[in-house]
């Protein structure tokens, strides 16, 4: 299911990110080459192909996933590396014979960021994807176990429908209140453990760089009053993308670019996690005379 909500709210320069979206006019050579990098991460996986997981995924590649525990409901947060992945791959943690079907979907795409989910029997995926060199890989995911895990627990109390408004008030509090320097809002949205990864191209060299930093990095400067924008700068529109088994993918929009934020709904509460960003280019200094 598809669910989209626009708000109207702020978005800071720090945010910075890009052209809007124009996914309707994408070739279809690059949703399939999408779909491709979504199939290499998910049958590689089923397949125990670890030259197909490695072709798919980022060296800084970050992938979580979240689990309440009953009867505590305690959270646990965990973690997969590069190697977690391409190693498991290619210790056929997952072999399946036949491989298992996946059912890869693109969201959104916008320019050299594109937003997708992945479904199968034992995971569930969010991919937010950069290109690089003409090359689609796999930057951050969220993820929950699938309908076949046996160890799966039930979600409950959650409805897709009465949480879309919830999850897209939760990017509002982040974004806004960064803006507005508040520190109070930015604190409630995020997760403790948030990570967000920065997309940038070097205006000299052109070259990528992906950087990343926490929640210390993404709260204290709000609360120093560094980010604080005029108002006639903080409009934007919050998108949400999908809302699938606890987790929501939304984009939030404005003149000035773009952020990719996913999150989990835990203890009936939404929290951010995974962040993408694709900086502002730098202008190119002019030459010494």
């Amino acid at each position: 299911m598809k669910v989209i909500t626009p708000i109207a709210l702020g978005l800071g320069l720090f945010l910075a990110l890009g052209a809007r979206a124009q996914t309707a006019d994408v070739p279809e050579a690059e949703r399939a080459a999408i779909i491709q990098t979504a199939r290499d991460y998910g049958d590689g996986f089923y397949a125990g192909d670890a030259v197909r997981m490695e072709r798919a995924i980022h060296p800084d590649f970050n992938k979580v996933v979240t689990m309440v525990f009953p009867p505590t409901k305690g959270i646990y947060v965990g973690y997969s590396s590069f190697t977690d992945l391409v190693e498991l791959a290619r210790a056929g943690v997952a072999i399946s014979d036949p491989v298992r079907t996946i059912d890869p979907r693109v969201l959104w795409i916008d320019g050299d960021i594109a937003c997708a989910k992945l479904t199968s029997p034992m995971f569930n995926d969010y991919l937010q994807m950069v290109k690089i060199d003409g090359d689609w890989k796999i930057i951050n995911v969220l993820w929950t176990q699938g309908p076949e895990v046996p160890s799966r627990q039930p979600l409950t109390g959650f409805d897709p429908e009465k949480e879309n408004a919830a999850a897209a008030k939760t990017a509002e509090d982040f974004v806004v209140g960064a803006l507005s320097g508040d520190a109070v809002r930015v604190e409630a949205a995020l997760h403790p453990e948030v990570s967000r990864a920065v997309f940038q191209k070097d205006p000299q060299s052109g070259r990528v760089r992906i950087s990343r930093n926490g929640f210390s990095a993404l709260v204290e400067p709000v609360r120093a009053k560094l980010q604080t924008a005029p108002e006639n700068q903080r409009k934007t529109e919050i998108k949400v993308l999908d809302i699938m088994d606890g987790m929501a993918f939304i984009v939030a929009s404005a003149p000035q670019g773009s952020s990719y934020i996913q999150m989990s709904w835990l203890n009936g509460q939404w929290k951010i996690f995974n962040i993408l960003v694709k900086a502002a280019p730098r202008p190119v200094p002019a030459p010494k005379k």
